[in-house]
């Protein structure tokens, strides 16, 4: 049996989250998921205003905002007085970033219901985008600050009296957030903004420096990098650009900008121009710290607020990439990524992760074409390699993933062998590949460096199992994996795999039946356990049990196929068990 579907994804997103804030975990238990992936459907065709709002909530429902937008307009047209129909072309529109055509929804929900917040919060970007601050202020009073608007509306009002001239209330505004824990970092980084604009460059860098105490942030590194270069300290800024820049990832590439500049002694501009650039800053950063939390849907129109007022902010474009991939709208993603500035420090990053939308619009080709030319691009650079193995092995072709890592590894073996995530990548492929010595020194080398991560410790531990050899050590891997992840399926089935290979039956069974109930889609869990029924005399089960991970194979899955037609044909004629375990093990049976 193969370790296949066992890999859960460990690659670090490439485009670094602005400010990481614990507390928005607890702002976002509410909100809803995002979007289904848009399908190819025939055009529908509408005649009634009842029709049309079906056809928009199907178009919504399956990830196609536009077509949503047109649908639920067409209704409106028909009932122009229907609430419900304005707060569904707004919500469609805004999904679609079509902002322009959302604010006259927007002005009719906020008149209805002054605490629409959605609505809300896009009339007040539209009044900054205008100039209007005082308006933008009153629009924000309205906002009842709960939730994540908790957050937000301290650091738009900062921001929006700032805009007003009103400078010592605008650090005021910030009062609310000192107050909370967790949000120190993000406060700090606004303050030294703020204070940065207003003409006070000491007290800015005193709260960058502050901020930075609470954790490292690739925009937080930026602003105070560019603070110390225009202030002439080089030496500060090359510091503060060397600390942590030998990771695992090696330097950060959003910070190249910096780095050029520090080692040519030159200065760049600050990371805003006006309070209307930190508005959107603000809302760019809440925008992704809410996507990567899993509320995709907010994120979303945070990261069209932020585009709405600063349509240059490449950071908020890729953003936004992210957003709409992770909502499963590749299409549009591979629109927002495309459309990153090519010149800006996300440039690079937008690029690989364009690639990641390719594939998840079945174009392969496009994408290792798109790898293989950053690769060329930047000879010394790890990532396109290694995201070129990544695709490869999503795709099965493992002899040739590794050959992709392999490639990586020349350009950065220091690196790449202390990095457990690359070695685990690469030993999967290797083991899939057939190469298992290669395979088995990655993942030892791996787990050496990351002891408790409990995949990779089910992976080499399943891997020992299934080929007879580490027994004990092998189990113990898994048991630890357990501990840590005792609902992961995979890792359940691992520990009732190694129960059957060792010949203890009646726990291989009750863990085996654990393992579907947690995964019950799994060809290769189903047949674990149609194999574990048949050794205990349940043989109709065991054919059941085989007859359904017949059902559930994949296209990849040739071999387990085969094995599958042959039990249920003859039985199970090799069972597979461990001769020289089962006496030593009998006994915990």
């Amino acid at each position: 049996m193969s370790n296949s579907g066992r890999f859960l994804g460990v690659a670090p997103p490439i485009l670094a989250v602005a400010i990481l804030v614990p507390a928005i975990l607890t702002m976002t238990a509410a909100l809803s998921a995002a979007p289904a992936r848009a399908a190819e459907r025939p055009p529908i065709t509408v005649d009634s205003v009842a029709g049309a709002y079906l056809a928009g909530g199907h178009a919504a429902a399956t990830g196609d905002p536009e077509a949503a937008a047109s649908f639920y307009a067409h209704a409106l047209e028909a009932d122009p007085a229907n609430t419900t129909l304005v707060r569904e072309v707004f919500r469609a529109r805004m999904r679609a970033g079509a902002l322009d055509e959302a604010l006259a929804q927007a002005r009719r929900l906020a008149e209805a219901s002054p605490r629409e917040p959605a609505a809300q919060a896009l009339l007040v970007v539209e009044a900054v985008r205008t100039g209007d601050f005082a308006d933008a202020l009153d629009r924000l009073a309205g906002v009842e600050r709960t939730g994540v608007a908790a957050l937000t509306a301290p650091l738009l009002e900062a921001w929006l009296r700032l805009g007003a001239g009103e400078g010592e209330a605008a650090t005021a505004a910030l009062d609310p957030l000192r107050e909370r824990t967790g949000l120190a970092a993000i406060t700090g980084f606004h303050e030294g903004l703020m204070l940065e604009w207003v003409g006070q460059p000491d007290a800015a860098r005193a709260a960058f420096e502050a901020a930075l105490s609470e954790g490292r942030a690739t925009r937080l590194v930026k602003a105070l990098v560019r603070l110390n270069l225009r202030q002439g300290d080089v030496d500060a800024a090359r510091a503060l650009l060397s600390d942590g820049a030998g990771g695992e990832a090696g330097p950060d590439p959003l910070l190249a900008p910096e780095r050029a500049a520090a080692e040519a002694g030159e200065t760049l501009p600050p990371l805003i121009d006006a309070p209307a650039d930190g508005v959107a800053e603000a809302l760019y950063q809440i925008g992704d710290i809410l996507s990567r939390e899993g509320a995709t849907d907010l994120g979303l129109l945070y990261a069209h607020y932020a585009l709405h007022l600063r349509p240059d902010l490449a950071p908020a474009r890729a953003s936004l990439g992210d957003i709409l991939l992770a909502s499963n709208r590749p299409a549009a993603a591979l629109e927002a990524y495309r459309a990153v500035d090519a010149g800006s420090a996300v440039g690079w990053a937008a690029r690989l992760r364009e690639t990641e939308a390719l594939r998840s619009l079945g174009r392969t080709a496009d994408a290792e074409a798109t790898l293989q030319d950053l690769a060329e691009t930047r000879p010394e650079s790890t990532e396109p390699l290694v995201a070129l193995g990544d695709l490869r092995r999503s795709d099965s072709r493992f002899e040739a993933a590794v050959g992709a890592y392999d490639a990586a590894y020349e350009r950065a073996p220091d690196r790449l062998s202390a990095d457990w995530r690359f070695l685990y990548r690469r030993g999967i492929a290797l083991e899939r590949a057939g190469d298992w010595d290669r395979a088995e020194a990655d993942l030892t080398r791996a787990i050496s460096i990351q002891p408790d991560e409990p995949h990779l410790l089910n992976y080499l531990g399943y891997s020992w199992i299934d080929r007879g050899k580490n027994l004990a050590e092998g189990e113990e891997l898994i048991r630890r994996a357990v501990e840590q992840m005792p609902d992961d399926g995979y890792i359940v089935d691992s520990l009732g795999w190694a129960y059957y290979r060792t010949g203890r039956i009646s726990r291989a069974v009750e863990t085996l039946e654990r393992a579907v109930e947690l995964r019950p889609a799994d060809a290769v869990i189903n047949d674990h356990l149609g194999d574990a029924y048949w050794m205990v005399g349940r043989e109709r089960e065991a054919r059941f049990q085989w007859r359904r991970a017949l059902g559930l194979a994949g296209e990849d899955e040739a071999d387990l196929v085969l094995e599958l037609e042959k039990k249920l044909a003859d039985g199970l004629t090799d069972p597979g068990i461990l001769e020289d375990s089962v006496s030593r093990n009998a006994a915990d049976d």
